[in-house]
């Protein structure tokens, strides 16, 4: 292994440390908390819990912070987790929610295959809830701060931008508004869902996998490109909207002001080192 990348596995370790340390403090005072008052009732949050038998004990608490810190931003959201089998944790998290919690298995999904995870979404998002926006979460991707109820009007999908490229690049995304987003903590409308659904179940299901095709890159960057009704269609923010929402560790540097959300690990440690998050 060269200098260069074990330096970045270090830093990706380190990063991945100081999330899961603030999220077992976290957790414990969450857990304290009474049940916050309900959030907006158009908006379920939704996460995927598809690990490896022998680490799903481990690995769950992480997707609870993340959800109960979810609730405490936003107030109380129908939850629903996705998973590969029925994980006893999960259901034993969201058994006392009664209907305002759903755990849904899907036998295709597979640990060892993460594409697997992005194939469910792209066939079968707009089947896993009923109300008119979803509001995706991670273990590692979840709000950080109240202000839900600001981006319920505007946008079609909002999440982290995922910038790079020349003037070039940026001229091009902004002709065919391939504005590319992550999709682990993301806003997403039943509209935009569904077309996405269309369009996958009737002209991609079947064919190689492609890079293009995980799903936050499927609705943000290859169905804008391919598809004119679909580019007419669907509201997608710039970057500079998109980063109030959310940012990853490419966009964060240069913000003055916490956002609403992060995604990924490195991200959570440079706003916890940047005094950004509590």
């Amino acid at each position: 292994m060269s200098r260069k990348k074990h330096k970045k596995n270090q830093e990706r370790r380190n990063a991945e440390t100081a999330l899961r340390d603030w999220q077992r403090e976290r957790l414990e005072c969450d857990r304290e908390l009474p049940m916050p008052a309900p959030g907006p009732s158009e908006v379920t949050a939704i996460a995927y819990f598809v690990k490896p038998a022998a680490e799903a004990a481990a690995a769950f608490p992480f997707l609870e912070c993340a959800l109960r810190e979810t609730w405490r931003r936003c107030g109380f959201l129908r939850t629903v987790i996705v998973a590969d089998r029925p994980a006893a944790e999960a259901k034993a998290f969201l058994d006392p929610l009664g209907p305002w919690g759903e755990l849904q298995v899907e036998r295709s999904l597979d640990p060892a295959r993460p594409q697997s995870i992005d194939a469910d979404m792209n066939a079968r998002l707009a089947t896993r809830f009923r109300t008119p926006r979803v509001l995706m979460v991670r273990d590692d991707a979840f709000p950080l701060r109240p202000g839900l109820g600001s981006f319920l009007d505007d946008w079609d999908f909002i999440g982290a931008p995922l910038v790079g490229g020349g003037w070039w690049s940026a001229f091009v995304r902004s002709i065919f508004k391939m504005h590319v987003m992550d999709g682990g903590f993301s806003l997403r409308s039943r509209k935009l869902c569904e077309a996405a659904s269309a369009e996958w179940n009737g002209r991609h299901s079947a064919k190689p996998w492609r890079g293009d095709w995980a799903e936050n890159l499927f609705r943000t960057k290859y169905l804008p490109r391919v598809s004119m009704s679909y580019r007419a269609a669907m509201r997608l923010p710039v970057p500079r909207e998109a980063e109030r929402f959310s940012v990853s560790s490419a966009t964060a540097r240069h913000l003055e002001i916490p956002p609403f959300g992060f995604s990924g690990a490195r991200t959570f440690q440079w706003l916890l080192e940047s005094g950004k998050i509590s």
